[in-house]
């Protein structure tokens, strides 16, 4: 029998010290790469979110719901702790159904102006179109603008816009309008506008639904209206502060639902649990232009499969490591396009009170770079309304102010729904003003991948560290949202 030479067994035990050694810290390398947010993951989530398989996940349909199970179950996947309601089977789930009441026009809507005792009428699909219908019946006071004012609050605003104006002038007007809480605007119809009312093809407008138990407020409602030439001059020419009434009677189309998906981690501290941060997106885009000719699926890449992605892979990072102190909630807002209805009703139904809940950070067009702030830097809106945004930056997160004050995006998020009810609650974005907001060229192929690696990592240490601290942030002195 041969004998094993001492250089022989040295030999064979530092192979094995290297193998073990080697593994060991591959197995490190591991734990800390599963910890990083990285580019594949990124990928593959956005790819299935913003797909054309998915119609655009239209708010309220069946593949937003689908986009909710997904989340769900990547949730699932990393760890999380459901914080939706029952499946189907009665185990807890990660899908919150929203309830929602569906009103439809009984018969065509008239756009009515009262001149002293006469009413001069205007009817749907002969004289007019409808791009935004927010409530059955909308009705102000005419007042005529031009592109650049803002309408009163109130007003019914008859736009002049000048003959060049495009898409982005009037959504700019429709926003200023909005802001003001003015009731409606009229424009004059584009060519597009036109060939579709003159081919007898343009269907009633839809009403969006509202949550089953929240009738809403007269407030709340604005229309955008697209006249014909000659109505546009015939109201043009009546006199200021006439009543203008635009509507028909409805009738209850029935139930429908919008989806939320909610995961948690549980916070450590028998305290500390008691308080919440929310990272929050919304999972909705625009479905299907059904009278679009060429590509009509609105993705929503930007807009927003890159918030639900930012929100699953801080999920993913976080869910890995050590549990904080504080609860994390991880939400994807249902029918955020369609005016919120995930967000009122999932804070209508909150899971801890209001009072609990430290932080909202959304997370909403983070996809590309906005070339008005510094490489790899996202920006947080209302950053100068609290303390919060300077504190992350301490800790690391690459946030400025939101280089776009004049678009009022601190009020076009989910945020708001939670700001106006006491919390401190911001959007994270970098969304530059590009011309593909809102139409269907908002793809995946237009994301820059690599800039949302970077910039979504740089959200964990600050985001880990706000989940282990005693901090709360507070708004400034007068800078508490209101309505």
């Amino acid at each position: 029998m041969n004998s094993v030479r001492p250089y022989t067994s040295r030999a064979i035990a530092l192979v094995l010290f290297i193998v073990i050694q080697s593994h060991f810290g591959l197995a490190q390398q591991s734990a800390r790469t599963d910890l990083t947010i990285l580019e594949r993951n990124i990928r593959a989530e956005m790819n299935f979110l913003a797909s054309d398989a998915m119609q655009g996940r239209g708010s309220a349909t069946g593949y937003e719901r689908i986009a909710a199970e997904y989340i769900g179950s990547q949730f699932r996947q990393f760890g999380l702790e459901p914080a939706g309601e029952p499946d189907a089977s009665g185990a807890p789930g990660f899908v919150q159904r929203v309830p929602l009441q569906v009103l439809k026009f009984q018969e065509r809507p008239m756009l009515v102006a009262m001149v002293g005792s006469q009413a001069r009428r205007w009817e749907y699909g002969r004289d007019l179109l409808v791009s935004v219908m927010r409530g059955p019946q909308v009705n102000g006071d005419l007042q005529v603008i031009d592109a650049d004012d803002t309408p009163a609050k109130g007003a019914f605003a008859v736009v002049r816009l000048p003959a060049n104006a495009d898409r982005q002038k009037r959504q700019d007007v429709t926003r200023r309008a909005r802001l003001a809480r003015a009731a409606a605007l009229i424009f004059l119809e584009t060519e597009a506008n036109k060939q579709l009312r003159e081919s007898g093809k343009a269907r009633l407008p839809e009403l969006p639904p509202r949550v089953q138990g929240n009738a809403g407020s007269a407030s709340d409602a604005f229309a955008v209206l697209n006249l014909r030439q000659q109505a546009f001059d015939e109201i043009s020419t009546l006199p200021a502060g006439t009543r203008i009434e635009f509507g028909a009677a409805t009738q209850d189309d029935g139930a429908a639902a919008t989806w939320n998906a909610v995961g948690m981690i549980r916070g450590s501290d028998p305290e500390a649990a008691k308080e919440a941060i929310f990272l929050s997106a919304h999972l909705d885009h625009l479905g299907v232009a059904e009278e679009t000719a060429g590509d009509a699926i609105y993705n929503g890449a930007d807009d927003d499969a890159s918030g639900c992605v930012s929100v699953l892979e801080l999920a993913r990072a976080l869910g890995l490591g050590p549990k904080p102190k504080r609860t994390i909630y991880f939400v994807a807002f249902g029918s955020e396009e369609r005016g919120g209805w995930g967000a009122q009703y999932f804070v209508a139904h909150s899971p801890v009170p209001l009072d609990h809940i430290v932080a909202d950070l959304n997370f909403e067009m983070l996809g590309r770079p906005d070339a008005k702030v510094s490489a790899n830097t996202l920006w947080l809106t209302g950053f100068d309304r609290s303390n919060l945004g300077a504190e992350l930056v301490r800790r690391g997160a690459l946030l400025v102010a939101d280089p776009h004050p004049e678009q009022n995006f601190f009020q076009r998020s989910d945020n708001y729904t939670l700001a106006l009810r006491g919390v401190i609650a911001h959007t994270v974005s970098s969304f530059g003003l590009h011309t593909d907001y809102h139409r269907p060229s908002d793809e995946a192929s237009k994301i820059d991948f690599a800039f949302m690696t970077h910039s979504i990592n740089s959200m964990i240490a600050p985001v880990k560290w706000l989940a282990n601290s005693s901090f709360r942030p507070a708004w400034e002195p007068g800078k508490a949202p209101t309505r």
